[in-house]
């Protein structure tokens, strides 16, 4: 049974993985953030990077029991996940888009800070589901004062802050920030700002997708060769983030970064 396991960041739930159960070889995507790669170079592990396809899934076969890290993108690819655990068991799902899904998999692991930064002032917090469980005496992260007008600025910052550190548990500023977050609303209130766009948009986005009960998405993704779009949305006052930096123009991938436009939800 999966025990829940809170610590400082995502990427430190995958580090804490690769401890627990001694992984010396795993297949990532090559879209993928950054802050991933990054912190997987800092363990001593082999990396094998993989394709996805229009729908996000991988565009390769693993073996049975290779270990996989699979992002469910933007929130939207439970349908991919749950199609992936039943071939691989050793599925590891990247839920930093999707903080109200399941736990799935060998483990999975989601990002308080991505989903709570802007509204609340999150500034850490990852929640990982696994069996395996260190017994190592972690630290807890540091506290902080709680800023809820957070800007692009602070962010980026903050992400600076956070890629030097060592895994540690949950910081206890952001145990109280959560404990008093209404997550019914919070659902509510992401459902109906999705539909909304997904209203105005569906028609000319050239991404298909369709929910699936119970996901609450990160962003909604729209797919447009409009180039002033985003830039749009920018000018009044929406914060748009591209996912992801650093894939080869030659790379399929690289049209996500190009043409989809991740508008939040909050």
């Amino acid at each position: 049974m999966k025990k829940l396991v809170k610590l400082n960041t995502a990427r430190n739930c995958l580090r804490y993985l690769i401890k627990s159960y001694k992984i010396d070889s795993i297949y990532v995507p090559y879209y993928i953030c950054p802050s991933i790669k990054s912190t997987l170079k800092k363990e001593i592990v082999n990396v094998e990077y993989y394709h996805i396809d229009e729908r996000f899934m991988p565009t390769c076969k693993f073996k049975h029991n290779d270990y996989i890290l699979y992002p469910n993108y933007f929130g939207i690819c439970t349908a991919n996940v749950k199609t992936l655990e039943k071939q691989y068991k050793n599925l590891i799902v990247d839920n930093t888009h999707a903080f109200y899904a399941e736990p799935m998999g060998l483990a999975s692991f989601n990002s308080l800070r991505k989903f709570f930064q802007m509204q609340y002032g999150v500034l850490d917090g990852a929640y990982l589901y696994t069996e395996k469980i260190l017994e190592r005496p972690f630290r807890t992260a540091d506290d902080y004062e709680i800023d809820e007008y957070m800007t692009y600025e602070k962010i980026v910052k903050n992400e600076h802050r956070l890629d030097d550190e060592q895994v540690m548990y949950i910081s206890k500023t952001t145990e109280k920030i959560m404990s008093n977050i209404n997550f019914v609303q919070e659902k509510i209130n992401r459902i109906n700002n999705y539909k909304k766009y997904e209203l105005k948009l569906k028609s000319t986005n050239e991404l298909d997708i369709s929910l699936e009960d119970n996901e609450y998405p990160f962003v909604y993704p729209y797919y447009t060769h409009d180039r002033e779009f985003g830039t749009n949305l920018e000018k009044q006052g929406m914060l748009i983030y591209r996912y992801w930096d650093g894939i080869p123009s030659n790379f399929d991938e690289y049209n996500f970064c190009k043409y989809l436009v991740p508008i939040p939800l909050y």
